[in-house]
């Protein structure tokens, strides 16, 4: 609905009224945009990290769950959420169940963050990641070449990059290659 110029003013004027004056009303109106500007003046640089953190591991969540069930058809057509993609995940494989209280506490804080732009990665969410006894242990090995931090968002940041590594791990030439060396050496085939 088009409304003419000139019965803007008249609209402004009665709002006004209706606020009880425009002090009343003009005060209300910086209440709303100190609101707005607070939920837009975020940290955009950490709001992006967990961002990019959670498409990461969501990218790899679904190659790793199309190359493990080639038959399944496109995840991406099922518009399958992070969710159901994490529920397709077999458990019952020590790597991946290692990861799973990571993986899923990393799309709690996203949901998180889309309900409330102010979060922040918590300790708590921190031990979840260094749960994983594998990533852990990669990242204390790693520290002894590298200085690291204790920031639970580069923790985040770290299990995102170790998952990443992981859910292609099993489909790369590289993984075969040690996986049957392993077979021949165990079945006493060829020489290592």
């Amino acid at each position: 609905m088009h409304i003419p110029p000139h019965d803007n003013d008249r609209i402004v004027r009665r709002a006004m009224e209706l606020m009880g004056g425009h002090d009343a009303f003009f005060k209300a109106a910086d209440e709303e945009l100190a609101d707005v500007n607070g939920r837009w003046n975020q940290n955009v640089a950490e709001i992006g990290r967990i961002l990019r953190a959670h498409l990461f591991v969501e990218h790899y969540l679904t190659q790793y769950v199309a190359q493990a069930n080639p038959r399944l058809g496109s995840l991406t057509e099922a518009r399958a959420t992070f969710a159901q993609k994490v529920a397709l995940l077999d458990a019952v494989n020590p790597d991946i169940a290692t990861m799973l209280p990571g993986i899923k506490r990393l799309n709690a804080i996203r949901n998180r963050l889309a309900h409330n732009l102010g979060t922040q990665v918590s300790e708590d969410d921190a031990r979840i990641f260094l749960g994983c006894e594998r990533f852990s242990a990669l990242r204390a090995a790693r520290s002894t070449e590298e200085s690291q931090t204790n920031d639970p968002l580069e923790i985040l940041e770290d299990f995102a990059r170790h998952t990443a590594v992981s859910f292609t791990y099993e489909f790369t030439p590289l993984s075969k290659a040690i996986a049957q060396s392993i077979m021949e050496a165990q079945l006493g085939g060829a020489a290592i």
